[in-house]
């Protein structure tokens, strides 16, 4: 064999080693939590879909993890049970402390915040919230920052006591039941989220759009960051060009064509843009108001 034919062995049996061992230094597989503020079995889909696409990107076994409720998620990223989650803000900012949560992604709909909603039906003779005393009022889950603690501070910065205030108060799980739940008559109000400062748009167009026009919002919050898509610590530590690569592929996703668009069917936004932890201070200091209301 000629000296250079030799050499050209040595070294495509050298890359071939090589490549063999960065597959064997990468993980088994990858697994991403899903918070259940959708439909389950719309997200089972969609969330498997987005896996799929994921997995012929990053040549890694992609699975799905969907927890029970919002605070779920974060024990299971605690537990490793998953390696990167779509939290809510409120529950990064719990799992950041908990569970070593690191911040990567933001989800995009209009722009970098989202907010909160209270909303009634038209209908209905709830003009104010005042009118709320004495009535039935729903929730989304006890750690949604929408659907639950921003309109929980805003009445306890009234002097409003949630508890004592309403008729009756139920957590429906997810914004889709909530809506659903205001229209059937279930309650008589609900927290939700909204696209808007002025409350334009919100869950009732995505969940209920036949009922959209029939919505009457009573109040929108401040903004909150929007929801964050994260990497456990210890994982980004051990795997940094993979979570950068994991990242980059959300990122690109938004160049797909629209009925292709696997982020925008699951959670109908635009994009997933790059985010800082420093972003979720205003969610920090609502948790800790919070925590000091029920510590006194």
């Amino acid at each position: 064999m000629p000296h250079f034919s030799k050499w050209i062995l040595f070294f495509a049996c050298f890359l071939y080693a090589m490549v063999g061992l960065a597959k064997s230094e990468g993980p088994n597989s990858i697994t991403i939590g899903f918070i259940p503020g959708e439909n389950p079995e719309w997200l089972k889909k969609n969330g498997v879909e987005l896996a799929k696409y994921l997995q012929q990107k990053l040549d890694v076994p992609i699975n799905i993890y969907i927890s029970k409720d919002y605070k779920g998620l974060g024990e299971a990223m605690r537990e490793k049970k998953v390696d990167f989650a779509f939290f809510s803000a409120s529950t990064f900012v719990e799992a950041e402390k908990k569970a070593g949560a690191k911040v990567l992604l933001k989800k995009v709909w209009e722009g970098p915040f989202y907010y909160s909603a209270i909303i009634t039906t038209k209908a209905s003779k709830i003009n104010n919230l005042n009118s709320l005393k004495g009535k039935r009022f729903g929730y989304v889950d006890q750690h949604s920052a929408s659907g639950h603690l921003y309109p929980l501070v805003m009445l306890k910065n009234k002097k409003i006591d949630s508890e004592s205030y309403f008729k009756e108060i139920k957590f429906f799980g997810q914004h889709e039941n909530s809506v659903k739940g205001l229209i059937k008559g279930d309650v008589d109000a609900v927290a939700v989220y909204a696209d808007d400062p002025k409350g334009k748009t919100g869950a009732w167009n995505r969940f209920a759009p036949e009922q959209s026009e029939n919505i009457k919002v009573l109040w929108v919050s401040d903004p909150i960051p929007n929801d964050p898509f994260c990497v456990r610590q210890d994982f980004y530590d051990k795997y940094p060009r993979l979570t950068h690569d994991m990242m980059f592929s959300l990122i690109d996703m938004r160049d797909e064509p629209a009925e292709k668009n696997i982020l925008k069917n699951l959670y109908g936004i635009k994009s997933m843009d790059l985010a800082t932890s420093k972003q979720y201070d205003p969610v920090r200091e609502l948790v800790k108001y919070l925590d000091k209301g029920k510590s006194q």
